[in-house]
């Protein structure tokens, strides 16, 4: 485990306990980590994910008993575990339906669903797009050495800017859909034949409308398709966004990289000051900041020990099928990231998580303070000499 990762989350484990004996109750996971003012979606759910038959059965049983009515039940092959959820009796509390359940069912994981947000910003820049050169991506570009995972928003997949790729979509939530632009924009990066080449992108749509909290993505459909790409065997997968804690979707991460999956993350638009956000501030996930031209900071990025490394992601020009816009964010600096490892050839193999930091570290430039530092993690990360091996 990467012992900076630990270490963040030893410490929002006191800000918790901190939180607590003020005489607030933390609206997540209690008793886990705080994550400020974190927005959940359903408050009446809770949900549990089981591993084996009769861990299913016996919290089935125990919900059953204490009033509660099961509403789904997702078998996550890929992952190995089973995803009940349930609707709580009105006189009991998220906080009460976790120990209730858990405690009914040891070897149970039962949470609630928090939201999760994009990361990304429109720009009024007049610069011209930097990226490539920034990071010394090859003139021609690289083919991709394995298919690409997005968990995002929907696609326009009629846009120009992504018919070099071979796309397939896959829906992960009920009700409204939300704006194709953000998830448009991600895969518009990953695809750009100016970077990568022979791409076949798998695009989990996981945002939808929801009232009072608008374009936001449940824990559990970010659980659901991070099984679904696990049965693709896609290696790479580009998270552009960022929320609480979460150890549903703790469980299915773990789970996910044990089989080989990497995932990259943003480290979200929240400000220098707050907790790591997630799933960037997974100690199993790469996670990724912003700098702009001059290689300083995005203002709004999320700093910390977890932070693993920089791409350019302060107005970048992007030409998605609406017209070329400047947008800013660790959001659209984790593709860059993510198609820089996917041209590595040197990593198709499923490498483990500290082989991918090792390789990224070893192909970046520093900046800030000396080495690893929490603003910038191993610096910029670069593209040269990377293409197929």
């Amino acid at each position: 485990m990467n012992q900076v990762k630990s270490v963040a989350h030893i410490l929002a484990a006191l800000s918790l306990l901190i939180f607590v004996l003020s005489g607030c109750v933390a609206p997540t996971d209690a008793p886990n980590r705080a994550s400020g003012a974190a927005d959940i979606l359903h408050a009446r759910k809770v949900i549990a994910l089981v591993s084996n038959a009769e861990n299913e059965q016996a919290t089935r049983a125990a919900a059953s008993a204490e009033g509660y009515r099961e509403l789904e039940t997702a078998t996550l092959g890929a992952l190995g575990l089973t995803m009940l959820t349930f609707e709580m009796p009105p006189d009991v509390t998220g906080v009460e339906a976790i120990e209730q359940l858990e405690a009914a069912v040891p070897g149970s994981v039962v949470g609630i669903n928090h939201a999760y947000r994009l990361q990304q910003q429109s720009s009024g820049a007049a610069s011209l797009e930097y990226a490539n050169a920034m990071m010394r991506w090859p003139d021609d570009g690289c083919r991709a050495q394995s298919p690409i995972g997005l968990i995002d928003t929907g696609l326009n997949t009629s846009s120009p800017s992504l018919a070099p790729a071979r796309v397939i979509t896959r829906r992960f939530f009920e009700g409204t859909a939300g704006d194709t632009a953000h998830g448009t924009d991600v895969a518009t990066v990953l695809v750009d034949a100016n970077r990568l080449q022979d791409v076949t992108l798998y695009a989990a749509n996981v945002f939808g409308q929801e009232e009072n909290l608008g374009l936001v993505a449940g824990a559990d459909a970010l659980i659901k398709a991070l099984d679904w790409l696990a049965q693709q065997n896609v290696q790479f997968v580009n998270l552009a966004l960022a929320g609480p804690y979460n150890k549903l979707l703790d469980l299915a991460v773990e789970r996910a990289t044990a089989n080989g999956m990497i995932l990259v993350a943003a480290v979200g638009n929240n400000g220098p000051n707050v907790e790591p956000m997630y799933p960037a501030g997974f100690s199993d996930v790469i996670a990724v900041t912003a700098v702009d031209i001059n290689g300083n900071i995005y203002r709004n990025a999320v700093r910390g020990p977890h932070v693993d490394i920089a791409a350019p992601g302060v107005d970048i020009l992007v030409n998605s099928g609406n017209g070329a816009r400047f947008v800013s964010g660790t959001s659209i600096a984790t593709p860059l990231v993510t198609a820089r490892l996917v041209a590595d050839g040197s990593l198709k193999n499923k490498p483990s998580i500290e082989q991918v930091r090792n390789r990224l570290k070893g192909k970046s430039t520093d900046l800030g303070a000396r080495g690893h530092d929490p603003t910038f993690g191993n610096g910029l990360v670069l593209a040269e000499d990377v293409c197929g091996g």
